[in-house]
């Protein structure tokens, strides 16, 4: 017995004094899964070989294991502390790639847990990086590619930022210098529209976005395009949630951001028109929403002329200009285009071989204009020229033209994975769909390039075929944000001006109907059915339908709504 107690006696005294020995002790209570018991030895380990004279490049191994033992003590603090300066050392760097990524995703979230927001954004957004294209639906086609990692494990912090970020009330840094804030909420912007893309991602989406929003618009103002770019993906997540007050102020600040720089009667405003009309009509304000419309045909009338589709558009239909294109309206196999041209050849720049198929597109050239600039690929290089300018990024054509057979061998290869459409039901195969990369990887919504093309494709003859919330495609997510198919100038503008809002199949199906009542002006009206949409008519207008009454005062109510704030609004 006595023998017994001095024993533990020596042992509990060599625990605390001898290094060897408290971390003998952490071992053991390590393999035996007692991790919160083995912290406290690891601890005491770690003061004593520090004191024997060992640095942080020696002790970074244990300090790696000793933040484990702490995070399931829910120590984050503590372990955010060990991560940090583990990972700062030369040692670290003989992590194996995957293996660095476990310890950084740790650090990140031990970080968001004890309210570091700023290391938890630079971390995920970086791994957003380096994901690259995986990034662009959480996943790949191979699961075991580090890239593939990376965006799993941004993918699954979302409950972290959701738990960690209240998303009606905005999370500001209470330090550090405006370039430290101002890159926060460029990490803020790029995981915010990350998670935006995901069905379960709305509410990280939303607490890290207006997080980002709110810290630009103190640094930068409003009115700069790079507070002004996150209206678009934050707008949407907010409708989404039914936060419509939040939109319609996010989408006035837009407007006027804008339309200080383009002038009051540019058609480019007619974006964020678009999507204020939306707002209120989901509101139920569809006098104030009618007008908006009015004023969005004044600035299209003014700018492309009175009688913009009034011309017979039967060779866009028989040339498949205009053709839908999704799992409701299939390709036969044996379909190809016969005018496809080489991208390189207009000046595109090209992700791939300029020689290979994929980097072609139909010439779709417009027969009463000039054939060297009225045609698809000229009007895409003019496109990508003006958002490189505006955006600073580098665009290049990821994919242009790929055959029935070609979509079949790489969705056979990819499955239901992936960013690859099934045969019969992809827009490529028509020759006049253009998927975008920025930066060497798909485009995405937190890109500068992204607002751009939202301002600016439809005056080019594109549109963004695979909006938010579609279901043209099988699979969880069909959002596709690089994915821009040509349907004509004209085509392109009246769906701005007066198709149904991020519903571009269904508008390509309905087109012969809403040309029709397009050239008589007789437009759907807010709050009313959308005959070209409804079953009974799909392609006319009734020769004897009367015109609805415009709103009294449609330039009146327009500057009313334009020009007021949410505050000032009055009562619905």
């Amino acid at each position: 017995m006595i023998l017994a107690i001095g024993f533990a006696t020596y042992f509990n005294i060599a625990v605390r004094v001898d290094a060897a020995s408290a971390l003998a002790r952490f071992d053991q209570l390590t393999a035996q899964l007692a991790p919160r018991r083995a912290a406290v030895h690891g601890e005491r380990a770690l003061r004593l070989l520090e004191k024997a004279g060992q640095d942080t490049e020696q002790l970074a191994p244990l300090m790696l294991r000793v933040a484990d033992a702490q995070l399931e003590r829910r120590r984050h603090q503590r372990a955010a502390m060990l991560l940090r300066d583990a990972l700062a050392t030369k040692s670290s760097d003989k992590l194996s790639n995957r293996k660095r990524a476990q310890y950084e995703d740790k650090l990140a979230r031990a970080s968001i847990l004890s309210g570091d927001i700023e290391t938890a954004v630079a971390i995920y957004a970086s791994f957003l990086d380096l994901a690259g294209d995986d990034a662009s639906r959480g996943g790949g086609e191979n699961q075991t590619d580090i890239s593939a990692y990376y965006a799993e494990r941004v993918g699954d912090a979302a409950r972290y930022f959701t738990e960690a970020l209240n998303h009606a009330r905005p999370y500001e840094p209470l330090s550090g210098a405006r370039e430290a804030q101002l890159a926060a909420a460029s990490n803020m912007a790029s995981l915010g529209a990350f998670y935006a893309m995901r069905d379960d991602g709305a509410y990280a989406a939303a607490g890290l976005l207006s997080s980002a929003y709110l810290i630009r618009s103190k640094l930068l103002g409003n009115d700069h395009q790079d507070t002004v770019q996150l209206t678009l993906v934050l707008g949407p997540v907010y409708t989404g949630m039914g936060r419509l007050d939040d939109a319609e102020r996010l989408y006035l600040e837009a407007f006027h951001a804008q339309e200080e720089i383009k002038g009051a009667n540019s058609p480019d405003l007619s974006l964020y028109i678009k999507l204020l009309t939306g707002v209120y009509e989901k509101q139920g304000r569809y006098t104030e929403a009618q007008a908006l419309q009015e004023h969005m045909r004044n600035l299209f009338r003014d700018a492309f002329g009175a009688q913009r589709y009034a011309a017979n558009r039967e060779r866009d239909r028989r040339e498949d200009i205009n053709r839908p294109v999704s799992q409701q309206f299939l390709l036969e196999a044996e379909y190809a285009p016969a005018d496809l041209v080489s991208a390189a050849e207009y000046s595109i720049p090209t992700a791939k071989s300029p020689n290979i198929d994929e980097m072609k597109l139909r010439l779709a050239g417009d027969r009463d204009a000039d054939p060297r600039e009225a045609n698809l690929p000229a009007r895409l290089a003019q496109l990508i020229s003006l958002c490189r300018s505006e955006s600073g990024e580098r665009i290049s054509l990821r994919s242009g033209y790929r055959s029935y057979a070609t979509q079949k061998v790489l969705y056979a290869n990819i499955g239901s994975k992936g960013t690859v459409t099934p045969p019969g039901m992809s827009e490529h195969q028509t020759g006049l769909a253009a998927d975008i990369n920025v930066d060497n990887r798909f485009m995405r919504p937190s890109d500068r390039a992204y607002q751009c093309f939202e301002e600016n494709a439809y005056r080019f003859g594109f549109i963004l075929s695979y909006p938010p919330g579609n279901n043209y495609l099988p699979g969880e997510d069909p959002y596709e944000p690089w994915h821009w198919r040509y349907v004509g100038v004209s085509t392109a503008q009246l769906y701005r001006e007066a198709g149904p809002h991020q519903k571009p199949q269904e508008f390509l199906a309905a087109l012969p109907c809403y040309q029709e009542r397009a050239a008589s002006g007789v437009f759907p009206a807010i709050g009313e059915d959308d005959i070209c949409l409804s079953a009974k008519s799909e392609t006319k207008v009734a020769a004897n339908e009367p015109e609805r009454a415009q709103p009294a005062s449609v330039e009146e109510n327009t500057a009313r709504i334009l020009n007021k704030t949410p505050a000032a609004r009055s009562p619905r």
